[in-house]
């Protein structure tokens, strides 16, 4: 098997390399600014909720507490949902990393290292065929310092995707820290021996990606394909 090293090096390069660096880029300035005003939205709903208890008919007895306690709790509901929300984007964006990448892997397998006979076999898109493609090559994948934070990236998307599962739980194996709230970790609150229940890691609940982790994602992802081309060229 002889590949156009030169040219795929090039493609890493000037295509891959910058897809990767965009969804991460537009994550943290496309994304996640349209959420920096959910607080005062939260109290925007405080009042108009305050105003629309306050001016409902009523028979003379109502607590005006409790109408403050009511649209307090609708501008707190308010501001969960949202904070919720961005929270499941970046989940979502972690999981989209992948799997940009996953279809970059499949892109490069199918049009240089498969036989032309088998580029359009589905029976080959899979990542271990790839891995067994590049062994016969001489190249362990597995090896490259990038590696371990690249499955650790796998194992993040299938968690977004289906909730609990065993990616979920090997997950936790190695990083029980993304399944404690930011809140609970900052108040010192260890949650990390806990096995995960994920349900609704889309919503942002259960599991708590940060932009940081999908910084260092996008920087493993960059390093893998710079490790890949140069093992392309000793191949």
């Amino acid at each position: 098997m002889v590949l156009n090293h030169h040219f795929w090096m090039g493609v890493f390069r000037r295509e891959f390399a910058p897809q990767v660096r965009a969804i991460v880029e537009t994550l943290e300035k496309r994304m996640l600014p349209a959420f920096a005003g959910i607080e005062d939205e939260a109290e925007t709903v405080v009042e108009k909720a305050w105003d629309a208890l306050m001016s409902a008919p009523g028979t003379g007895d109502e607590d005006p507490g409790d109408f403050a306690e009511a649209a307090q709790d609708a501008g707190i509901s308010h501001y969960m949902l949202l904070n919720g929300i961005r929270q499941g984007m970046v989940n979502l964006f972690a999981a989209a990393l992948y799997h940009a990448f996953e279809q970059q892997i499949m892109m490069f397998l199918r049009r240089e290292v498969l036989h032309p006979r088998e580029e359009n076999d589905p029976r080959l898109f899979q990542m271990s065929e790839f891995q067994k493609r590049m062994n016969i090559l001489g190249i362990d994948i597995t090896t490259f310092l990038a590696w371990a934070k690249v499955d650790e990236l796998r194992l993040v998307a299938n968690t977004v995707k289906h909730a609990e599962g065993s990616a979920a739980h090997k997950l936790h194996e190695i990083r029980p820290d993304l399944f404690v709230p930011p809140q609970t970790a900052e108040l010192g609150l260890a949650l990390d021996k806990i096995e995960p229940r994920v349900f609704l890691p889309l919503v942002g609940e259960d599991l708590f990606v940060s932009v940081a982790d999908a910084g260092q994602y996008r920087d493993s992802l960059l390093e893998f394909w710079q490790q890949l081309g140069d093992a392309l060229e000793r191949a």
